[in-house]
Parts: structure tokens; sequence; C-alpha cells
């Protein structure tokens, strides 16, 4: 009789719908990607909230996912998803067992998980990712963080929740590239500044287009490219035209994932306009890439001659001002890959 697989399971609030779906949680895929490589003594269960919004289950690259459906609703809508998502982990737990329940953000998917693993005895690994750190959060108040291993994507998000929590994560676990998608190409440098993200308030792209225009003066042939689509788009697109920046910024809209990399391949310099991020997954995509990456103090990944952090808009124009005017180094810069992230994550789960 063969030994039983550990089983993980995995709390998050959205999943791609299938294997094409490749701009649903990138970082989520190509860790499971790598683990399931590394470890195929590992069997995980993937159990989604709110998306895809069907309910039901498949198969993703031979991973059995439960879609709640919950289609991001509210009220007793959303009890109800928490009560298919509980009757789903105690299915789970009664044909294969649960050896780690492994939720992503210190949102619902960490209150279930919590109150699952207490009752069957099982550790929970609660990944804290981004926003969920902040004191804007409601659920920090009704999460118990003696009951759970609690583990920040970055430095910069273990010292937020250690300041809205008065509680310490048990380590730090990052994010990493899928070497075998960031591969450098010989394709020509057409882009001058690409901007990759959700097109929303908190990636603030408006600022970006501010930048563009007072580069307009001296780069009056610049060409920027802006990958993602967002509540902001229209905004945003009457914005260029406003400012007169339409030979200027191309709106490239939401792509799969490997035509991302093949956007930043044509690129020279990454501009990350974001005013908050846990850890910029994109930006360190954009490194291995070779590009040179401009932003703000986020994310903490510093490579000298490479990052360049600015402090307000003003430097930020000073800088691409530079680099624009130079001869750009493209060597990469792989600071973590997949691979890393499913090593150190093995060892937190302790199987």
């Amino acid at each position: 009789m063969s030994e039983r697989k550990k089983t993980v399971v995995i709390l998050t609030p959205g999943f791609p719908e299938n294997e094409d779906d490749t701009t649903c949680m990138p970082f989520l895929q190509d860790y499971l990607s790598a683990f399931t490589r590394l470890y195929p003594s590992v069997n995980f269960k993937i159990v989604s909230f709110q998306y895809p919004f069907r309910r039901g289950h498949y198969l993703w690259k031979g991973i059995s996912v439960y879609s709640a459906g919950g289609m991001t609703k509210k009220g007793l809508s959303r009890l109800r998803i928490w009560l298919k998502v509980w009757r789903e982990l105690k299915r789970i737990e009664r044909e294969n067992g649960i050896d780690v329940i492994h939720s992503l953000w210190l949102t619902e998917c960490a209150l279930i998980g919590q109150w699952f693993a207490k009752k069957y005895r099982i550790k929970h690994v609660a990944y804290a990712i981004g926003q969920d750190v902040l004191k804007t959060n409601r659920y920090l108040k009704l999460l118990k963080f003696n009951d759970m291993t609690t583990i920040a994507m970055s430095e910069s998000i273990a010292e937020k929740f250690t300041t809205y929590t008065g509680y310490k994560v048990k380590e730090v676990v990052e994010g990493g590239v899928d070497i075998n998608k960031a591969s450098i190409s010989a394709e020509e440098k057409t882009i001058d500044i690409i901007g990759v993200g959700a097109l929303t308030p908190l990636k603030n792209y408006m600022l970006l287009l501010d930048i563009i225009a007072s580069l307009k003066k001296d780069f009056p042939k610049i060409k920027v490219c802006i990958i993602g689509k967002g509540e902001q788009e229209q905004l945003l697109r009457k914005k260029v035209i406003v400012d007169g920046l339409q030979d200027m910024v191309y709106f490239a809209g939401e792509m799969p994932h490997r035509d991302v990399f093949s956007y930043l391949n044509k690129s020279k310099i990454f501009l990350h306009t974001s005013s908050y991020e846990g850890q910029s997954t994109v930006m360190m995509e954009a490194l291995a890439l070779g590009l040179a990456v401009v932003c703000f103090d986020v994310g903490r990944i510093h490579i000298e001659g490479k990052v360049f952090v600015c402090r307000n808009k003003d430097e930020m124009v000073q800088q691409l001002k530079k680099l624009l005017s130079l001869k750009l180094d493209y060597t990469p810069a792989i600071i973590r890959t997949a691979d890393d992230m499913a090593r150190d994550f093995m060892k937190v789960y302790e199987l």
C-alpha cells in the first residue's frame, strides 16, 4: 500500500479559470508550477473564493481546483460563499486529509483558514502579500496571529505588519521569477519607457502621463507603452489627448503573460509609479530582462545601477532624462526565481 501524499490546500480570492488565463495571479501560477516540479510528492488542492465566477471543480495543470464562484458579492451572499468553502474543505479533509492550509492575503481566506485549521488541528500558513497588512484591512482585528504561521512577501510588508498588529511574521518569503519565461531575446529596443499593471489609482498612471508630458520637450520622439486594463483606462486615454501625447503613448491593453515578456524585451526602461507595493513581481521580471527600473521606494528591490529610487515626480523626470540620454546596459539581474520561493515554502510547510 503506497504512502498517502502530503496535501496542501491553498485558499485564494481568485485563480485562473483555465491554463490560458495567464493574467490571473501569475506569481501563484509560477509558484505552483515550480513547487510541483520540485516536490512531486506533495499534492495541492486549490479553493478559490471569488473568481472564476462560475462555481465548480476543474483541473489546472493536473491540480484540482474548486471555485466557489463568489463574484465579489457582499452581505449574506458572502457568508454563503464561506459556507461553500467550508464544505469543500471538509470534503478534502475527509477524502484526502489536509496537512497544511496556505491562505493568501490576510483577509477572508485567512479567516476561514484560521477557523478550519483550529477545528481540525491543521497547520495554517497565512501569506501577507500587499495592502492586507495596512490598518484599512478590517480582517486584521479578526485574525488570531498566535494560531497561525504568518509569512510576509517582503521586508516592507513585514515591517508594516508589525506596525499595525504588534506581531512579527515568522519569516519573509519573497516571490520569484520563472526564468523559463523571462529569457532575453534579440528584439530591437523600440519602446523607450514601459509601464505594466492594472489601470487603477494605486498604480498611479496619471502621474506616469504627467512625467511623459514633462519629457516631451526634450524627447519629442519618445515611445511609451502601457500594458494593462482597469477602471481608469478611459480617463487616462482622455489625458493623453489633452496633453498631446497621442504620438508617444500606446495602450496595449491586457495580454497573456508571455506577451508581456515580449514587450519588456523590446523596452529600455520600466517606469513604476505605483504609490504602494508589497513586492512587485513585474519589477523583478523587468530586471531579469535587463531593463533599468525607475520607481518610488516600494517593494524594496534595490540594485545599484539598475533600480533608481525616487522621492517625487521631479526626481523621476530628472532620472529618466539621464537614462534616456545614455547607452544603457541590458545585462539581466535575476534576484530570485520561482524555484527559490518553492524551496522556502517547503521549509515553512515542514512536510
